[in-house]
């Protein structure tokens, strides 16, 4: 009998406990330690990646800003060099260019008669009077010179064959108009003053050539079309 009641009283007992426990576990738990733990954690972790992405945008940023200044010298030295280049291409005469100055027409006398006792050559324009009123007009200040349509350049040659004058390698026939853009009223005062071109002045008294010039306000003389290549010469020091 005694064992019995303490069978039953094991037994409620274990019921009890039994309960309890199942209870607790139904009950959830308060402890939050480990939520806040891994929140902190993943804080943490995307305050750093933050950080890391701003250091990174302003990285990019300075590069960028760095980029835009070199293009922005480039382009600049660029059209710098563009400019400079157009320039010294003017100069050399390659291309057209336009402009107010003087236009002087040489030609050979229309005399049909030429006396015995008188050289005949005297009656034409030579090579050397092209060659005097080219540098007259150079010494005007004169900026670009044409003959016939052929532009005058440092390696330009006036040389006679004959009777024929030829410029740039290119035979020319009389009239010779002769076109310079400069200050016009310098040109014409030089090349209008007595003691200057005397003896072309003089053969245009005697036999009868012409020697016009003429102001003009705009002038149009084309490129040189002929070769400029450099075949001996070299930069010194190079």
């Amino acid at each position: 009998m005694k064992s019995l009641a303490l069978l039953l009283v094991g037994m409620v007992l274990g019921l009890l406990l039994s309960l309890q426990w199942k209870a607790m576990s139904a009950v959830p738990s308060t402890d939050s330690t480990y939520e806040r733990d891994q929140t902190a954690l993943t804080i943490t972790r995307l305050e750093t990646e933050q950080d890391s992405l701003k250091q990174r945008v302003g990285e990019l940023r300075q590069l960028l800003d760095e980029k835009q200044q070199a293009r922005s010298q480039s382009a600049e030295l660029v059209g710098g060099l563009a400019e400079e280049l157009a320039l010294q291409r003017a100069l050399a005469g390659l291309t057209p260019l336009a402009g107010p100055g003087v236009q002087v027409i040489l030609n050979d006398s229309t005399r049909s008669v030429v006396p015995s006792e008188v050289n005949p050559e005297s009656y034409l324009v030579h090579d050397y009077d092209v060659r005097d009123v080219v540098n007259l007009l150079w010494a005007a200040d004169s900026e670009a010179i044409a003959i016939n349509g052929e532009r005058i350049v440092a390696n330009t040659s006036i040389y006679c064959v004959g009777a024929t004058i030829m410029v740039n390698d290119t035979r020319m026939s009389p009239p010779y108009q002769i076109q310079a853009i400069g200050p016009s009223e310098r040109q014409q005062a030089l090349m209008t003053k007595v003691e200057l071109l005397s003896d072309l002045r003089n053969r245009v008294s005697r036999y009868g050539l012409e020697f016009k010039v003429t102001p003009s306000d705009s002038l149009l003389l084309p490129s040189y079309g002929g070769s400029i290549g450099v075949t001996y010469a070299s930069i010194a020091g190079e």
